[in-house]
């Protein structure tokens, strides 16, 4: 019984420190430590893996910047447009390949970003497994070592006696990653087909995370897509610990707007798988996640967009992600006040704290807008002019503030 205790003490105080300070990357360190998590969810998923000199087609789809657990001061997310641009450029190094023919491409990809810390609330109100804790626990841990310090823990809270196994190495660090605040990125890929038939079949999913302090999460997302990216895929039996060089300022294409194939999908579906998966990276109760939560799904590509340069193409979709990555955000800040006086002054604070994005979004609105003049103006096709005159007027809109 003495030993037990002891075990459950440890396991108590391995939850409640912070990784040592070797995962930090400090402003003079170019390099970051992260966590690899990746596994394979069907046999089906090694069939659809790029073979030498061949690439696989996909759709993206952006589910959202997350941030949860307890607030920290002073976390400035990066534009959607960079995350985007950073998982183009790993994916192509992999050879996953935006869909670009009529066909319909083969993997549906959804990805999560943000970050997740220790919530006190949720630890405090309860002594069974919070969804905050479990969505920790899955962030760092393989699935098999993931059921096991859940089963740890629900014992350790058990009257005693009770049995505690000694505890590994492997799920020893784990236990301390567990206790961190991590910045992250989730990417889950599935079955096209099998989402066009509103069964969605999970292929694989990897998921990569670093601890927050000691790093902005402007340089530590791009570098944990990057360091990632060779783990597209794979099948690990244990998490991997990495040290990866901070990957320069955003550069490149974004990902495309999803092909006319996607038109085969219900979009209602598609919401609630993306949003499901939401309430489980994030440990968001699920009485808590209201329709503010729901996804915003990018406008599919059609023939009426094809006659614009593929770069006026690309900043129009950046605009489009900045955009909604706003709106989300400040619907977030809302979800829970009242109503009038309360929701103004929240949005009147985030209007304040998010003055440089929304500038710069209307700076390129703007821009965007006399681009589209042009083309207009030059244009003697009759279809592309209607098509641009109502370009021009979704971009009339002001977007001094998000309301």
């Amino acid at each position: 019984m003495k030993r037990s205790f002891i075990l459950s003490c440890a396991l108590g105080a391995l939850l409640a420190i912070a990784l040592p300070a070797r995962s930090t990357a400090a402003p003079w360190d170019t390099k970051l430590y992260m966590t690899v998590v990746a596994d394979q969810a069907d046999p089906a998923a090694k069939s659809l893996l790029p073979a030498a000199g061949q690439s696989v087609s996909y759709v993206a789809y952006d589910a959202g910047y997350i941030e949860a657990g307890d607030p920290i001061g002073g976390e400035k997310p990066p534009a959607a447009s960079t995350i985007s641009q950073a998982l183009r450029a790993a994916l192509a190094s992999q050879n996953y390949l935006p869909a670009e023919t009529p066909a319909a491409p083969a993997l549906l990809l959804v990805y999560h970003w943000g970050l997740l810390n220790r919530d006190s609330y949720q630890n405090r109100t309860s002594f069974k497994l919070q969804p905050n804790l479990k969505a920790r626990i899955a962030l760092v841990a393989p699935k098999f070592y993931a059921e096991r310090i859940e089963q740890d823990l629900i014992d350790r809270r058990q009257p005693l006696p009770l049995h505690i196994p000694i505890l590994d190495p492997v799920e020893r660090d784990l236990l301390q990653l567990i206790g961190d605040n991590r910045y992250f990125v989730i990417v889950s890929a599935y079955d096209f087909t099998s989402v066009t038939k509103s069964a969605a079949k999970l292929l694989w999913r990897v998921r990569l995370s670093t601890r927050s302090p000691g790093v902005s999460m402007d340089a530590a997302l791009p570098t944990l897509i990057q360091g990632g990216a060779p783990y597209f895929g794979r099948n690990l039996k244990d998490m991997e610990t990495i040290r990866q060089p901070l990957a320069a300022a955003g550069a490149g294409a974004l990902l495309p707007p999803p092909p006319e194939a996607a038109r085969q999908i219900d979009e209602h579906y598609l919401r609630q798988l993306m949003r499901g998966e939401r309430i489980e990276f994030s440990g968001i109760y699920p009485s808590d996640a209201t329709a503010a939560d729901e996804p915003t799904l990018p406008k599919i590509a059609t023939a009426a967009t094809s006659f614009l340069p593929p770069a006026l193409a690309s900043r129009i979709d950046a605009y489009q992600h900045e955009k909604a990555a706003l709106q989300d955000a400040v619907a977030a800040k809302i979800k829970d006040r009242t109503p009038g006086a309360d929701a103004r002054q929240a949005i009147d604070a985030f209007n304040q704290e998010n003055a440089g994005r929304i500038a710069a979004l209307t700076k390129e609105r703007e821009a965007i807008r006399d681009e589209l003049a042009k083309l207009a103006a030059a244009s003697t096709d009759a279809g592309a002019s209607k098509s641009l005159n109502t370009l021009l007027q979704e971009f009339s809109a002001d977007v001094q503030r998000m309301n």
